[in-house]
This record gives C-alpha cells, sequence and structure tokens, in this order.
C-alpha cells in the first residue's frame, strides 16, 4: 500500500515502521535520530528530534506495472487471431503467428511464452506438426508448455484423438465463448507459471547435485570431482589409469525423427551397459547430451581395451524397437591408457580433453569405433624399488640404473635420515652429509617428502 501523501495516525505509524525497519549496520555507520512506535494525533509533532517524513518533503512514485503473462495465439485466419486478442488484451500479452512455422520460430526464440493457443489444419506447418515439434523439444521450457487446441465444426473426432495422442492439453471448439476462453487462458497461464518456477527450482538442484537425473550415473561435477582425485593418487602411487570417453553416433538425428522421449530411453539403456561392464572402482559419468566417461584406475591396457571393446560392442549389438520399427545405434569412443607416472599423469583436465581428440578422431573415421592411445612414463619417473636397483647393478646395467636415479634419490634419502639419527652410530656424520648432498641434487624437496610418508617411490612394482 502507498502511504506516501497520507496525514494522520495510521500514515504516522506505518513511515515509522519503515524507519524501524532501517539495518542496524546502517545505524552504526550513519546514526538516525531514534523513532518511538508510539501514537500520535492527528495534525501534531511529537515532542524532541524525531524527524517523520511530512506531506510537503514526500512525492508520490509512479505506479508499477506488472508484466502480464504471455500468450501465443496461432491460426491461420486474421479474424480469428483479432477474437481472441479482443477477449485476452486485458489481462495478457498476446503473440500472433499466421502457422506453425511462425510458431515454432516464436517459440524458439520468446522464452516467455506460457501457453499455446493454436488452430489444426493451417499452412506451412500445420497444428500436429507444431504440437509434435512442442513436445519433442529437448528444452523441457518448450515441451511442458499448455497447448489448447482450437477446433471447428469441420473437425472430426479422429482429428481430436491424433491431437490428444501428441499431447494436447486441451480443447476449445469455435464459435468462442468468452468466458470459456478467458478461463482456460487464466488456469493455463498459473500452470505455466508454477511448471516454469519448478523448472528453475529443478535446474538449482542440478547444480548442486552430483548425479545425473535421467541415467543415474555421475554427472560432470561427480567426474570433476573423483577423476581429479583418482588421477592424483595414480602418479602418487605410479599406478596405471585409463580414460574412456565415449559417444552415442547420430543421437541428434534419432531426437528429430523419434523424438526425445525414444532419445532419453536409449541413453538409459547405454548407461545401464556402461554401469554393467564398468568395475566397482571406476568412475562412471554423462558429461554430454550423449557422452559418457569412464575413469578406470589401477586398468592396465588390456584390461581398458578389453572394457572399452565389450561396451561399444553391446552398444552395437543393441536392437530397439519403436512400433513396428526396430533400429540400433553404435557408439564411437576414445580410450587414453597412461602406464604408470607418465607426463602429465596427475592433470585429469590434460588427460580427459585427450581422450576426447581421441573420441574425435573415431568420429571422423566414419565413427562406430574405439581409438585407443598408450602414454608410455619416462624413463627418470619409471617406478622402481631399492631392491630392483640392486638387481639392476648386480646384472651390471648400469646406464639403465642411472636414468632411474631421480626415482631412487627419495628413497635413499629415507635410509640416510634414519642413518644419520640412529644414536651412537659412527656413521651417522657422513650420512648427514651425502643427505644434504642428495636433497640439493633433489632441489625443491617434493619427492622427499612423498617417500617420507610411503617410506618408498610411490607405488614401487616389483619386477
Amino acid at each position: 500500500m502507498d502511504i506516501r501523501g497520507r496525514s494522520g495516525t495510521a500514515g504516522v505509524r506505518e513511515r515509522r515502521y519503515e524507519r524501524h525497519r532501517a539495518p542496524d549496520e546502517a545505524d552504526t555507520r550513519h546514526p538516525l535520530p531514534s523513532v518511538t512506535l508510539m501514537d500520535s494525533v492527528q495534525g501534531e509533532r511529537p515532542a524532541g528530534n524525531a524527524m517523520l517524513p511530512t506531506e510537503t518533503t514526500t512525492s508520490a512514485a509512479p505506479p508499477v506495472e506488472l508484466e502480464k503473462p504471455v500468450i501465443l495465439v496461432v491460426d491461420d485466419s486474421a479474424m480469428m487471431r483479432r477474437a481472441l486478442q479482443r477477449i485476452l488484451d486485458e489481462e495478457f500479452t498476446i503473440v500472433e503467428a499466421r502457422d506453425g512455422l511462425e510458431a515454432w520460430e516464436i517459440i524458439q526464440r520468446e522464452h516467455g511464452v506460457q501457453v499455446v493457443f493454436t488452430d489444426l489444419m493451417m499452412p506451412n506447418k500445420n497444428g500436429f506438426q507444431l504440437l509434435r515439434d512442442i513436445r519433442d523439444s529437448v528444452h523441457t521450457r518448450i515441451n511442458q508448455l499448455p497447448v489448447i487446441i482450437l477446433t471447428g465444426h469441420e473437425d472430426d473426432e479422429t482429428m481430436k484423438r491424433r491431437a490428444m495422442s501428441l499431447g494436447a492439453s486441451d480443447f476449445i471448439s469455435k464459435p468462442f465463448d468468452p468466458i470459456q476462453i478467458l478461463a482456460r487462458a487464466r488456469s493455463y497461464a498459473q500452470h505455466g507459471e508454477t511448471m516454469k518456477k519448478l523448472e528453475q527450482t529443478r535446474q538449482l538442484l542440478a547444480s548442486r547435485s552430483t548425479i545425473d537425473s535421467l541415467t543415474g550415473l555421475g554427472n560432470q561435477r561427480y567426474l570433476d570431482e573423483h577423476g581429479a582425485e583418482l588421477m592424483a593418487f595414480a602418479a602418487r602411487q605410479n599406478a596405471d589409469i585409463s580414460v574412456l570417453r565415449l559417444s552415442i553416433d547420430k543421437y541428434s538425428v534419432l531426437v528429430r525423427k523419434a523424438g526425445q522421449r525414444v532419445g532419453d530411453k536409449v541413453l538409459v539403456n547405454v548407461a545401464r551397459i556402461i554401469r554393467a561392464c564398468a568395475r566397482r572402482e571406476d568412475v562412471v559419468a554423462r558429461v554430454g547430451t550423449a557422452e559418457f566417461v569412464v575413469v578406470m584406475p589401477g586398468a592396465n591396457a588390456k584390461g581398458a581395451r578389453k572394457l572399452a571393446d565389450r561396451v561399444v560392442s553391446l552398444i552395437n549389438q543393441t536392437v530397439y524397437r519403436l512400433g513396428e520399427t526396430r533400429f540400433r545405434m553404435t557408439a564411437s569412443a576414445g580410450l587414453l591408457h597412461s602406464a604408470g607416472v607418465a607426463d602429465g599423469a596427475s592433470d585429469f583436465d590434460a588427460a580427459l580433453a585427450r581422450a576426447t581428440e581421441l573420441l574425435r578422431r573415431a568420429l571422423d573415421e566414419g565413427g562406430s569405433k574405439l581409438v585407443m592411445e598408450t602414454v608410455e612414463p619416462t624413463p627418470d619417473r619409471l617406478p622402481i624399488s631399492l631392491d630392483q636397483a640392486l638387481v639392476l647393478a648386480r646384472a651390471g646395467r648400469q646406464e639403465d640404473l642411472h636414468q632411474m636415479f631421480p626415482a631412487l634419490l627419495p628413497q635413499l634419502c629415507v635410509l640416510l635420515e634414519a642413518l644419520a639419527d640412529a644414536p651412537d652410530e659412527p656413521l651417522a656424520e657422513p650420512a648427514r652429509a651425502l643427505l644434504e648432498a642428495v636433497r640439493a641434487r633433489l632441489g625443491e624437496g617434493a619427492p622427499l617428502e612423498e617417500a617420507r610418508v610411503s617410506g618408498q617411490v610411490p607405488g614401487a612394482r616389483g619386477l
């Protein structure tokens, strides 16, 4: 309620209440005279220094115009469009389209449309085709739009049943009853606003979730969190790790021809195949409309290739049935296998990007295939233990041993520290001197911290 410009007790009380609600922090930074919520006789000014707004210091603000719900009217008859405009114009913003083609362009462009009134028989794109496009859209704001069909005496029951099967929300017969038109518009506009708020809530929850709502797999956020952890662990432990990125071939074509509901069912089945083939320790996520990622910690090249081949093979062999039509979908995949601590192996984003490049190569080569790449560790980062080094030394393989010194020095530091700290040890002083020399050779000393925690080069494996 606008109380500016009013006089009298009620006006004074309301204005005082607004002053009382001023933020505490504003009171401390810019002290204002205190205002007591008290009765005031009309026309009197309260005693003291209380400063209240008066009629002479306050001007009325212009009224705020509330935004009207938007209704799209689709009919090739200008007379019918004008009739609906006259009925609905007072409460709604009316957008007109002469056929389904123009209407579809408006729906895709204008996000504010909340209800669609459409005729069935129109040129270019009729009402059935428009209704199918709306219901098959991948966007929730479009596929959930209320669509009210405007029917005439020439429209038989078969046409109405067809429209209902395509997802029509309601029917209104010509000639129009203005009361029915207005009642339907109000009801479905409220429904559209409710659906809009629900979609906003869903998107907010999805942004905080780590689970893909359609397939039950992890989502991009889940992959970012756990993929980086697994890659860092593999780097610390000198362990193998593989990243598989997979895409369903020509998925957009399927959705365009058969609809989003069919596409969703295919994605759910693909997710089921991947989950069945993956191991318990693997991370599986859906990261795009029809793309999936599997991170396989500890899997060697042969094991990772076997899993990837099985997933692609099962997807390609699956037969889907839609009415009397049967069809198959194929998959393309890129597989990056990192053996041990390879260069950049601890960077999950880089590994995922490389797997994506391999997937693109598979698609460029015609799709329905797997492209694999193995990254080997450089010699100075090969996994090796002190026992393995002794074997190489006794075998006279000095050149191989020299290449592996950077991986051996952190372990040597652990032994030298124990020797230098041993009480009454004659070799303690020489050990301390050698320890300082080794530390200088290591530089920053980060490898030494890893070795101190594990007692060896992380993940050293036997010959």
